[in-house]
């Protein structure tokens, strides 16, 4: 058993060493249904091959375990790398890249875990496969279960095994000529010095430019990639909460008086009055705790900083014996009494006694949440609003974007109300009231909507500081036609000229202004005392005066820097490969149907 579990946990390092970072448990034939492990549950479908429900639970399950994730953070996690991974390992079908013996024995005789393991080694103390492999037929008939558990690892080593063939055969494709090194090193290597004016786009006044709404619309309009909202549904909504009435906060309060004063009852055994003493005057007030508070007692002694609430300055100075309240602590009434201070080391310590009861609605009170709730949903339900019968009740309103969104932001539990706006028989028009954990919602969808831009109004702070800084360019390239003398302008606008050193195409940063590629190209092309013309950047207007250039003296680029920059591309095609395959794949998701 520890054997396959140092197999599993080296699997997911060996997806890293082959630059993917994917679930170990994503493999062809397990995530989809026809790998023999759990039934015909599709929990969907990426390009017709099923993806088994128990196989992809079982996957949820492991994430949460490896990662500590939520049930939906971790059905998202495995959805998401999981339909990656099965993308690729079609498309490795597709162009019959297989793995047989030889690879399976490669990947595990690089596993250090299982090659120094003994039990592997020979009389020489050398890996022997052929040792492995009988250890493995021996836990068919010794252990059915770990043998199916190195089934479902034989499977994924394949897999893995399948992946470094494909990447092996890219990397072997990825050449970096001499001149393609050559270049690179220059842009990495040549610097030049430069003097520049910067005039920030707030230094022209907003008020000299003008924006029209047609502007903003065409820019949506040629910017649709950026700017188009995808399928969305609408719905708005009322949330009523199953909390406590003013009166039952008032008459919890008063209950808590008496306890602390003392009080008479019934006693039911001898059918006769008793009086009860009370909290401040109860001799064994843990026996008391225990009778009347909804919380233990504990007999910690705390610092005033542990002592938590806007009242931790009163409990901490009452004297031995003396009592506090009641006072309201978050959802709670308290009652509380100081049973005995002390020092410790440097710090001074309190144990303090609290009778807590916790603020919950009345059965009244309950009923009539109900009704609330009961009668937003007739009001919508007859095409009224969802606040007409309640002035009180707030209508907040959500677009979702996403089938599988977790909920409703800021309602807890709140995803079943998404998987009813998804449901196929839901429509424009419907209304449902939902019992969660903390009231009711009741909601009502608004519409079905399609691809489309936003309105001009939604985005039009975004694009006018887009459409301002090009105007402002146009304005001050206009106003300086003429002349482009850096000094003049630097007196103009009462801005100093700034310089910066060893600076590369590289990294094209300046100091103090951010990320200027393009400015920083354009000084490379100037000669020497050069002045450019006006230049647009992104955090301002530039004009660039080259004050030297150093060139880096031509070396002969070796294997090394060749190797590196392919190996850098074959990383970035790595990481692009799996999400193209995803973009491309046609992908059905019945997620909401099971979480």
């Amino acid at each position: 058993m520890a054997v396959l579990g140092q197999i599993r946990k080296r699997s997911i390092f060996l997806i890293i060493v082959i630059g993917m970072a994917l679930f170990a448990f994503v493999i062809s034939g397990v995530f989809t249904s026809n790998g023999g492990f759990g039934s015909n549950k599709p929990v969907g479908e990426i390009n017709g091959e099923e993806i088994d429900y128990e196989t992809f639970n079982m996957m949820v399950e492991q994430a949460q375990t490896a990662y500590g994730l939520n049930t939906l953070s971790a059905v998202n996690l495995a959805w998401d790398q999981g339909i990656k991974n099965q993308a690729l390992l079609q498309e490795l079908d597709k162009l019959g890249i297989d793995a047989g013996k030889d690879q399976l024995e490669q990947i595990i005789s690089s596993d250090q875990s299982i090659v120094m393991n003994p039990l592997f080694q020979n009389e020489i103390g050398l890996f022997d496969f052929n040792k492995f492999s009988s250890y493995i037929s021996q836990l068919k008939s010794s252990n059915p279960n770990m043998y199916d558990q190195w089934r479902f690892q034989e499977l994924n080593i394949i897999s893995l095994a399948k992946q470094k063939i494909y990447f092996d055969l890219i990397k072997s494709s990825v050449t970096y000529t001499d001149v393609e090194s050559n270049i690179q090193y220059h842009l990495e290597n040549d610097k030049v010095n430069i003097e520049y004016l910067r005039i920030p786009y707030d230094e022209i006044p907003d008020s000299i430019i003008q924006i029209k709404d047609s502007e903003i619309f065409s820019h949506l309009k040629n910017n649709r990639d950026n700017y188009e909202k995808g399928e969305s549904r609408e719905v708005e909504y009322v949330f009523i909460p199953d909390a406590a009435s003013s009166l039952d906060e008032n008459n919890l309060r008063s209950d808590l008086e008496q306890l602390r004063d003392g009080f008479s009852q019934l006693n039911q055994v001898s059918n006769s009055i008793e009086y009860i003493t009370g909290f401040k005057d109860v001799k064994d007030y843990s026996e008391f705790i225990e009778i009347y508070s909804d919380v233990r007692w504990d007999s910690i002694y705390r610092t005033k900083q542990e002592i938590s609430g806007e009242f931790s300055d009163i409990l901490f100075g009452l004297n031995k014996g003396e009592v506090f309240g009641p006072y309201k602590d978050r959802n709670t009434f308290k009652i509380s009494r100081m049973i005995d201070k002390k020092r410790d080391g440097n710090l001074n310590k309190v144990l303090l006694a609290d009778v807590v009861k916790e603020i919950v609605p009345s059965n009244e009170s309950s009923n009539n949440n109900y009704r609330k709730a009961s009668q937003a949903e007739f009001d919508a339900n007859s095409d009224l609003p969802l606040n007409s019968s309640d002035e009180l009740l707030i209508i907040e309103s959500f677009e979702s974007f996403e089938e599988f969104d977790s909920g409703l932001p800021g309602i807890e539990n709140s995803r079943q109300v998404i998987k009813w706006l998804y449901e196929d028989q839901t429509r424009v028009g419907n209304v449902k009231r939902f019992t969660l954990n903390d009231g009711y919602l009741v909601s009502k969808v608004v519409s079905f909507n399609k691809k489309s831009l936003p309105n001009v109004d939604d985005v039009r702070e975004e694009v006018s500081n887009i459409l301002l800084k090009d105007k402002k360019f146009a304005f001050f390239a206009k106003k300086y036609e003429s002349s482009t003398d850096i000094e003049i302008i630097s007196q103009d606008y009462e801005i100093e000229l700034e310089r910066a050193s060893a600076v590369t195409q590289n990294d094209p940063i300046l100091v103090g202004a951010g990320n200027e590629p393009y400015i920083i190209g354009s000084s490379f092309s100037l000669d020497v005392n050069e002045t450019s013309k006006i230049l647009k950047g992104n955090n301002g207007i530039y004009i660039i005066r080259l004050l030297s250039k150093e060139t880096a003296e031509d070396i002969s680029i070796g294997a090394a820097m060749s190797n590196s920059l392919s190996d850098r591309e074959v990383e970035r095609i790595s990481t692009l490969i799996p999400e193209v395959l995803e973009s491309k794949a046609e992908i059905v998701d019945n997620r909401s149907l099971y979480y």
